[in-house]
């Protein structure tokens, strides 16, 4: 049916305004996920948490793998079953609610179950499993709805936005997290504190991105074959080069158990996670604008950067060690940017799904090192951890130059 100027019009603005309140969603979801992000860091508020319940270094270094993992080793697996959904939003919505409910278990049992510890840790692990195993379920239709509702000249915007300001939030929050740890409280209860505190943030982000107006479209049966990326040389290099990192990434989240085990400066967390954030946020301004000329050079920076940050967490005064999260804040960020751009311009169109899905899947199952770190800091020390994967960044970084060129 033919549609007058005035009624073209008002469908032209319609569409427009859906965009841009689909956007703002989408902004607001990325500050509030970077909040909880914040009271729930793995590598220094979760780890330490553990650290002070007198966990073992193998189920410390469990905890930021059960949710790295989580999130990337279901990915080859569950897009064909995402691609049957009309509208992926349906989805998110459920998946969210049950990892909000892991958090909220977390924090439930950090309030209740103080005087048992051994309750209080398997109440935890039991909520961060539960966030763990649906964050991957829940991450596919998420960009599968945002490649849907954001036009292609507006992602660099959004995700600039989201991480901009997010990280500044985040670097705030960190003073919040060493004034809660600060409180004059019996421990576990400046923990509690903080799992709720995640649980409201997460919550509420979630929320507001299920909010999202999704067009629908026709489901659709979608077959990935893993075997097609292995034949393609550079995927085998770029790989090589990710498991590397995979293993180096064992000592990540024992700097902040080194920090309370070692130093003695579990107040000082708070201010490490500050400098953390502050650090990851701004130096993505300058590893967006270098990623502009490649990623396999950001990639290799972090990789340096990365080889670095283990010898001075050996090395550094008592006073300085904050230096070593300012460090990681930067390669992570790097590592993170470069290796996501690096993929997306290697792999061929037609095969993007099978490459995205099989790396992810294979970094995933990497993510378990950290289990592996925590043996070695308990069998040989923290001096051994460290400098075991200062080799592997070394590594890494050397076979990072044998990338080919993108595109």
């Amino acid at each position: 049916m033919w549609k007058g100027p005035r009624e073209g019009r008002s469908s032209i603005l319609t569409i427009l305004d859906l965009r841009e309140r689909n956007y703002r969603l989408a902004v607001l979801n990325g500050w509030l996920v970077w909040l909880g992000d914040t009271f729930l860091n793995p590598n220094i508020v979760l780890t330490s948490f553990a650290a002070k319940l007198g966990a073992p270094g193998a189920l410390i270094g469990l905890l930021p793998a059960l949710l790295q993992a989580g999130g990337m080793i279901p990915q080859a697996f569950l897009a064909p079953y995402v691609a049957r959904f009309p509208r992926k939003i349906v989805l998110y919505r459920k998946v969210a609610a049950l990892r909000l409910s892991g958090v909220i278990l977390m924090a439930l049992a950090t309030f209740f179950l103080g005087p048992w510890p051994h309750l209080l840790l398997a109440g935890f692990l039991a909520g961060l499993l539960l966030n763990a195993l649906f964050t991957g379920v829940s991450s596919l239709p998420f960009w599968e709805v945002v490649a849907k509702t954001t036009p292609v000249e507006r992602r660099a915007h959004l995700f600039s936005a989201r991480n901009l300001i997010g990280g500044l939030l985040a670097f705030l929050a960190g003073f919040g997290v060493r004034g809660i740890l600060a409180l004059p409280l019996p421990f576990p209860l400046p923990y509690a504190l903080l799992f709720a505190l995640g649980a409201l943030a997460f919550g509420t982000g979630w929320y507001l991105f299920g909010l999202t107006r999704e067009p629908e479209e026709p489901p659709k049966e979608e077959r990935i074959s893993l075997r097609l990326p292995l034949e393609h040389q550079g995927f085998r290099r770029y790989l090589r080069v990710r498991v590397l990192l995979g293993l180096a990434g064992m000592a990540e989240p024992f700097y902040a158990v080194y920090a309370v085990r070692t130093l003695g400066q579990g107040q000082e967390l708070g201010l490490y996670l500050s400098l953390y954030a502050l650090s990851f946020t701004l130096s993505n301004l300058l590893w967006a604008r270098l990623a502009e000329r490649g990623s396999k050079g950001v990639l290799q920076a972090g990789a340096f950067l990365a080889l670095l940050a283990p010898l001075l967490a050996l090395l550094l005064p008592r006073h300085l060690f904050g230096l070593v999260f300012l460090l990681q804040g930067a390669y992570l960020a790097a590592l993170g940017l470069s290796t996501t751009t690096y993929l997306l311009n290697l792999a061929p169109p037609m095969e993007r799904s099978a490459f995205i899905g099989l790396a992810n899947t294979v970094a995933g199952v990497f993510a378990f090192a950290t289990v592996l770190g925590g043996w070695v800091a308990d069998s040989l020390g923290f001096s051994g951890l460290f400098l075991l994967a200062a080799f592997f960044y070394a590594w890494a970084f050397y076979a990072g130059r044998k990338l080919p060129h993108e595109g």
